[in-house]
């Protein structure tokens, strides 16, 4: 009883669970984030960032009835397969994990660049950092959740104070921008393009950038009550972030006006014209500690993606093994492999555009989920949307939406990765879901 009690000490309460969203979300998009928006609607681009926050909150609203059933880790390789049986649950599982193998690498890969332009005596060694993040998380992460869990907590409270900072800070400086003129004309719609295409190609970009909240539900069985408290974390974390998101655009335009087109790197440079060169150097440390926060929060939830679908049986039981600080030992050595080759081979940047459109084969199953898992009459859930079918439908519909703004590249090469572990499945586990199917009818 006593290292039960431990062990649930241990894990995520709801406040930690919600910091953890948070670092799972905020990257260093936060701080390219306004130039990038500005583009296609001028400061309409705020309109757009609400537009959008409501869109993500669709589809985070269908991952929190879902999270409601299930009190252990997986998040959408869970909801897939409780809803939609062996087959979808293989695909969704195997392909979100991949997904995020090669997103980690891409982010140990962006971490080792800002590093390198902070410190540019390192240049030489730049692929090297970014092995050696992956290896001394992957340690870490091997000594438990415990740890993990005080690294995940300080790490994105360290990450936060900057951006923190420059939100209240920059807040004093709207009604000035406003006065300035910086706010008008409202919408500037680039040349040939009308207000709903503006609208469009802004809400794709900042969608990207809420890409992450998905993450909380794969490691639920380290938090606190998880049926309770992952639905509140993700409805919490994507509150706050976009709060975040809204305020740091609208200072940002506020202190640069059009400037904001000709600069790289836009919150620095607002934040220098607001508290002097100081100002760019706390930004620019706060976007490294942003990319470090996401790759330990990476470094701790891929790997339980994967002992997830093989406590399950979808994969070798050999993912599920755990060492004597419960972490999923195997999980964690071949994650870091493989996000390490993937650094080294220098080939994988490509590979992680495409994955931001391969996320959404966990999204929409999640989704329908919504729907399927009603209808199965489990237990209450603790958390249940209104209309919560309707909700469902058309989160679907706005990713298919957003899918379609991708390039035909990008579609294919999603398209095909379906067929693969799809084929891959019916080789390893064809026979037994067929018999398994027979036995449930």
């Amino acid at each position: 009883m006593a290292t039960q009690t431990s062990n649930e000490k241990s894990k995520f309460s709801l406040s930690g669970a919600t910091l953890y969203g948070i670092n799972a979300v905020i990257g260093s998009g936060i701080f390219l984030l306004p130039r990038t928006i500005y583009e296609g609607l001028g400061p309409a681009s705020l309109v757009a960032m609400l537009v959008d926050v409501l869109l993500v909150l669709l589809l985070a609203l269908c991952f929190a009835e879902v999270a409601g059933y299930f009190d252990k880790n997986g998040g959408a390789f869970q909801y897939s397969k409780a809803a939609f049986g062996d087959f979808v649950g293989f695909n969704v599982g195997v392909l979100g994990w991949a997904v995020t193998v090669i997103a980690w690498g891409a982010m140990a890969a962006g971490f080792a660049r800002l590093f390198v332009a902070l410190v540019p005596s390192f240049k030489p060694f730049e692929m090297w950092i970014a092995v050696v993040l992956i290896v001394l998380l992957s340690i870490i992460n091997s000594f438990g959740v415990k740890t993990s869990k005080i690294f995940t907590i300080t790490i994105t409270i360290a990450k936060l104070i900057p951006i923190v900072a420059f939100v209240v800070i920059a807040i004093f400086f709207i009604k000035g921008g406003i006065n300035a003129g910086n706010f008008t004309p409202f919408v500037q719609l680039e040349p040939g393009k009308n207000f709903l295409q503006g609208m469009s190609s802004s809400a794709l970009v900042v969608f990207y950038a809420f890409i992450g909240f998905e993450a909380l539900p794969v490691v639920a069985g380290e938090m606190r009550n998880p049926k309770k408290n992952v639905p509140k974390a993700i409805i919490m974390s994507i509150i706050i972030v976009s709060l975040l998101y809204f305020l740091i655009i609208a200072g940002t335009i506020a202190q640069l006006g059009n400037g904001i087109l000709n600069t790289d790197t836009p919150v620095q440079d607002a934040f220098t014209k607001i508290i002097g060169p100081v100002g760019g150097f706390i930004i620019t440390i706060g976007a490294l500690i942003s990319v470090g926060g996401l790759n330990t929060g990476d470094s701790m939830m891929i790997p339980r993606y994967a002992c997830s679908i093989a406590e399950d049986g979808l994969l070798p039981k050999v993912f599920a093994k755990k060492n004597k600080h419960e972490a999923p030992i195997f999980s964690i050595v071949i994650s870091g492999v493989l996000a390490v080759l993937l650094v080294m081979s220098g080939s994988f940047e490509q590979l992680a555009q495409l994955s931001v459109l391969m996320r959404f084969i966990q999204y929409i199953p999640t989704a329908l989920s919504v729907i399927a898992l009603r209808k199965k009459g489990l237990e209450d859930p603790g958390f249940k949307m209104r209309f919560g079918p309707f909700i469902a439908v058309l989160s679907v519909i706005v990713s298919l939406w957003i899918m379609s703004s991708s390039s035909l590249i990008n579609i294919i090469f999603t398209i095909g990765a379906i067929c693969i572990t799809s084929i891959l499945y019916f080789v390893m586990y064809g026979k037994k879901g067929r018999q398994s199917e027979k036995v449930e009818d």
